[in-house]
């Protein structure tokens, strides 16, 4: 293969990806070109010399991409790969092959729309979707926040199948609605405690900087309706983004006045693990009925007695009271893994806790994961029993274990 062939492969390697099977087969392909090229030879200066011209110099190029695509189309795992945003792929853990299972199953997939006003481009990068959550990142250019000010957009605005999601009748349709710029700090799964990206502690005099190395800004938005099983999926979704600027004590400062719109159709995914453990979590009154974890996301159905419970607290008058408290089940912390790989402070947000009814034992606890976990190498859940001394890290000790089962 010549060096201007390479130069094709490698070019086309970079714009989509190909596994080494294809790859084989292209270079098969190159070789088959190469022999009807010389075999035709004397056709083609013929047809040189009959219109007066030379063969257009991309010819081999265009077969060669041809074949290569025309092999993606028929061929398992040759499909072309997003690149994804680093608040999504560093921020949550993502491996390379969790990221070709994720596109593969439609829970993530390109949005690939940019749009630029006052200077700033905003390009919604991709989503993230499944039962109960809607993760969507975005990459913002041309702005630069003033030194200390976190960053934000002044209003957002979002519709599901044409409804607002603030205007929502009922609780089935209630969204709930967080955002932030990505600080490139994430959570220790061992811990808990704050660290920065590279795995150095975060430090309370550090400058947060919400500036990549590319001189660009990720915003990430998370959407959460705990009633619907689908509330998002196969749905038309408009985004619209108002203002951007930065919060300080005293709220919100506009310093540019855009509009930036996207519109797009949310795919589908059934990309969930079910279990059905029936497992008592100790002498606490608790059994875990039901796990639906999916990359994203966890929701755990207790069985669990209503126990009161009272503390003290104030009124607003400042006076001492007695308060009456519900108490919760053990919460879901972590998971461990096939290889013996234990993930703790998996609690990632937002999320919902309580009864089911107003009279009902039917306890459901839904939240957003930290990390993508891939659901099928789990081994077991991890419920917490108790807190270490000294913040020392989570050990199985600390744990209810439930099998998944």
């Amino acid at each position: 293969m010549s060096m201007k062939e390479e130069e094709m492969i490698e070019k086309l390697r970079k714009e989509v990806e190909i596994p080494d099977k294809v790859r084989q087969k292209a270079n098969e392909a190159f070789a088959s070109i190469k022999k009807d090229a010389g075999a035709g030879a004397a056709e083609e200066r013929a047809a040189e010399r009959r219109t007066g011209g030379r063969m257009p110099g991309k010819k081999l190029w265009i077969l060669a991409a041809a074949a290569i695509l025309a092999f993606g189309t028929v061929t398992a795992g040759a499909a072309a790969y997003m690149k994804w945003s680093k608040s999504l792929s560093d921020g949550m853990a993502v491996e390379e092959e969790q990221k070709r299972e994720l596109e593969d199953a439609h829970m993530a997939a390109p949005i690939d729309q940019s749009v630029t006003d006052q200077g700033v481009t905003v390009t919604a990068v991709q989503a993230i979707v499944d039962q109960h959550f809607l993760r969507i990142s975005l990459k913002v250019e041309g702005y630069e926040p003033p030194q200390g000010e976190q960053p934000d957009f002044g209003r957002t605005l979002i519709t599901i199948d044409g409804k607002n999601i603030n205007d929502a009748e009922n609780e089935k349709d209630y969204v709930n609605l967080s955002s932030y710029f990505f600080d490139s700090i994430v959570q220790s799964p061992e811990d808990g405690k704050a660290v920065n990206l590279d795995g150095t502690p975060f430090t309370e005099d550090q400058e947060i900087s919400y500036v990549l190395e590319d001189g660009s800004m990720e915003y990430n938005i998370i959407l959460f309706n705990a009633e619907s099983e689908d509330y998002f999926m196969e749905k038309p979704i408009h985004l619209e983004l108002t203002g951007l600027g930065g919060l300080y004590l005293d709220g919100y400062r506009p310093n540019i006045e855009g509009t930036w719109s996207f519109d797009w159709n949310l795919e589908r995914s059934d990309m969930v693990r079910i279990c059905s453990p029936g497992t008592a979590l100790g002498d606490t009154g608790a059994v875990v009925e039901k796990i639906e974890i999916s990359p994203i996301s966890a929701q755990v159905a207790y069985r669990f007695p209503r126990t009161k419970t009272k503390e003290k607290g104030y009124n607003d008058s400042g006076e001492e009271i007695d308060v009456e408290l519900t108490e919760d089940p053990p919460e879901l912390k972590g998971v461990k893994m096939k290889d013996g790989t234990i993930y703790s402070y998996l609690y990632g947000g937002p999320g919902r806790r309580g009864f089911s009814s107003d009279e009902g034992e039917e306890y459901v606890h839904t939240f957003g994961l930290n990390r993508v976990l891939d659901t099928d190498r789990i081994e077991s859940f991890l419920f917490l029993k108790s807190m270490p001394e000294d913040g020392a890290p989570l050990t199985e000790e600390n744990y209810y274990i439930v099998p998944a089962k």
